[in-house]
Order: C-alpha cells, then sequence, then structure tokens
C-alpha cells in the first residue's frame, strides 16, 4: 500500500507556488494553480490534485505549456469564445469563468468555450466559483483519448467530465462526474496504493476486463452506465472541441506525452438566478429540498448525503495539515529544491 504522510497546508502550498514561478509562472497565477490543486487534494480527490505538479512543472519545461501565456477572450453577446494562449488549465479556466458570470449577470446566462488549454485539475472547482456568485454553473472539458466508444476496444474517447454546482441556504451542491466509470487518475490511485479497481471499469491492453489497475493504465476505460456514458462523452466534446475549435480527444494525447501540446478545449454555462427569481427564494426551496432528501429513508448500512457535502466536511476538518502520499510529498520536496537554471 502506498503511505501517506500528514503536512502543513502552508507549506506545501509555498512548496508549489515556488516550484511554479521559479519556471516563469507569474505568482498571481502560480498561487492560483496551487489553491486549485490543494482544494481538489482537500476533497478526497487526490487524483487530480498534488501528484500533477511534477507533470505541470516538466511540459512548461519542455515549452508545452506556456508558463505565462497571452489569454484572449471573444465576446458575442451572451457567449465568449476564450483562447487559453496555451496556459495552465487552471489559469485558462479561472478567467473564462469569470467570463461566464459577468455575462450571466449582465444577460441572465453566458456560455464560454475554451481551446488551446491544458488538464484543469477539478472540474468541480469551477463550478462552485460560479455558484459561489448565485448562479448555476456547469462545467465540462474534454480529456485525454484513455475511452472506448461503447462496444469498442479503441480509445477515441476521454473520461470528459461534468461538474455542477448551484447554492442552497446552507450549502453548495457540487457534482463531479467523468463520463467514464472511473476516471484515470482514480485509477492511478488505485495502482499506487496497491488496490484493485472494480470489474467494468477497464479493459486490458487485450480487450479483456481487469481488476488490475496498473493493466488498466496500459489499457482501455469503459463508459460510464454502457451507451449512457459513450453519449454524454459525445456531447460533451460537441461543446467544447467542436464549438471552440479545440482537439477532440481522439486528436489529442495524453499530459504524460511529452513530444507534443494538447489544445485541451473546455466549456461553461452559467445562468444568473436573479434573472428568474429572488436568489433568496432559490436557496431557501433548495435547502428545504436537500433537507428532505437527507432526511428520507435511506437502505441499510447507507446515509443519505447530498453531492458535495462529503468534500466540504473534509475541507471544515482538515484543520492545519493534510494527509498526502509520500510519492506526491517527495516529488514536490525535490521540484522546490531544484535550481531550474540548471534543469531547464
Amino acid at each position: 500500500m502506498g503511505s501517506r504522510i500528514l503536512v502543513s497546508q502552508k507549506e506545501i502550498r509555498e512548496k508549489v507556488v515556488k516550484i511554479l514561478t521559479d519556471i516563469g509562472v507569474p505568482g498571481e497565477d502560480a498561487a492560483l494553480t496551487a489553491d486549485i490543486l490543494l482544494d481538489a487534494e482537500l476533497r478526497g480527490v487526490e487524483s487530480h490534485g498534488l501528484m500533477r505538479v511534477k507533470t505541470y512543472a516538466e511540459r512548461i519545461r519542455l515549452g508545452l505549456i506556456e508558463a505565462d501565456p497571452e489569454i484572449r477572450i471573444e465576446l458575442n453577446g451572451a457567449v465568449a469564445r476564450v483562447d487559453g494562449g496555451n496556459g495552465l488549465g487552471q489559469v485558462v479556466m479561472a478567467r473564462a469563468a469569470s467570463a461566464g458570470i459577468d455575462l450571466a449577470k449582465k444577460y441572465g446566462i453566458g456560455m464560454v468555450t475554451v481551446c488551446h488549454s491544458n488538464h484543469f485539475a477539478a472540474a468541480g472547482y469551477y463550478a462552485e466559483m460560479i455558484a459561489k456568485e448565485r448562479c448555476i454553473g456547469i462545467v465540462t472539458t474534454a480529456a485525454a483519448p484513455v475511452m472506448a466508444p461503447y462496444g469498442g476496444r479503441e480509445v477515441l474517447l476521454g473520461t470528459d467530465p461534468v461538474a455542477i454546482a448551484f447554492p442552497a441556504a446552507e450549502q453548495t451542491f457540487y457534482g463531479d462526474i467523468s463520463t467514464s466509470a472511473s476516471s484515470r487518475g482514480k485509477i492511478r490511485v488505485y495502482s499506487k496504493t496497491g488496490r484493485e479497481i472494480p470489474s467494468g471499469w477497464a479493459l486490458d491492453r487485450d480487450g479483456n476486463d481487469t481488476t488490475d489497475a496498473a493493466e488498466a493504465l496500459e489499457g482501455i476505460l469503459l463508459p460510464m452506465s454502457g451507451h449512457k456514458g459513450y453519449i454524454l462523452a459525445m456531447a460533451i466534446e460537441a461543446a467544447c472541441c467542436l464549438l471552440s475549435g479545440a482537439n477532440l480527444s481522439c486528436e489529442s494525447s495524453t499530459i504524460f506525452d511529452y513530444t507534443r501540446t494538447t489544445n485541451t478545449g473546455h466549456s461553461l454555462i452559467a445562468v444568473d438566478i436573479a434573472h428568474f427569481l429572488p436568489p433568496e427564494e432559490f436557496e431557501e426551496r433548495a435547502q428545504q429540498w436537500f433537507d428532505r432528501l437527507r432526511n428520507s429513508t435511506p437502505q441499510p448500512g447507507h446515509q443519505i448525503q447530498i453531492p458535495g457535502e462529503m468534500g466540504d466536511r473534509r475541507r471544515r476538518e482538515a484543520g492545519e495539515t493534510i494527509s498526502v502520499l509520500r510519492e506526491t510529498v517527495e516529488a514536490i520536496d525535490e521540484l522546490s529544491g531544484r535550481n531550474w537554471r540548471l534543469w531547464r
């Protein structure tokens, strides 16, 4: 099993910021990226958290991600198209989400597509960012080709997640799911910790069902719920790639391919609640709905929770420290102490 280390949130964040600024990322962008990765880690989504720092740094070093990109936003009524300038996905998508919020406040709804971006960690962060402005946020992204179409054995689609968030009086609905049976990052965590994955998540490279996480990483991910995940993945890529000019998953590559850029596409929709009814009315009714669901009769051995509740609780209870995979901590320690001028 992969061992874990309890570390100071403040210290590991400072190390991530140092790694990125030392390689040319502006301080504000480095801090934003570190915060988004740490937020995923605190929520328990370490597959999209601090383990990504090493890969981002290597891609910046090789010129496959621009440390200080020129981000361009083209507005056209209630929609916008963002060219991310091949910057860090966190930086690009945060700008896109801000643009979507502004459009929603003006028109009631705003849709933004993004091209020339990169992996942006957890989609839910940006949906929650929109929800904090009393909007409904829907965020999607195309991903690397790791999933086969329903009934197929060739990797042509990404895990293509969708995240939705909206506010209630006392909490925020926060749902973030991949269109595959599991995200590749989650399977990577299983591999690092020596755990088997459930049957039905993936095939090995020969097309056989496997519970071996290492074989799954070399093989083929499967859509969630069969044809339903397949349909949703294609719809997401239409919004993220066909509308924006970004690469479809089958035209792209994983972030671990250090020979090419990815031209990753994202999309988002922000809906301003105030254009429909007073936000307080929406939020109070939403909270009453949440409470009714939470207090309904559970199945034996189950507890009913509202999506996002578990992650919120983890964040609140973390305090000043966080449990991180030893391998991830060691990689960050190494990179934060590296002489980047020599490395480059």
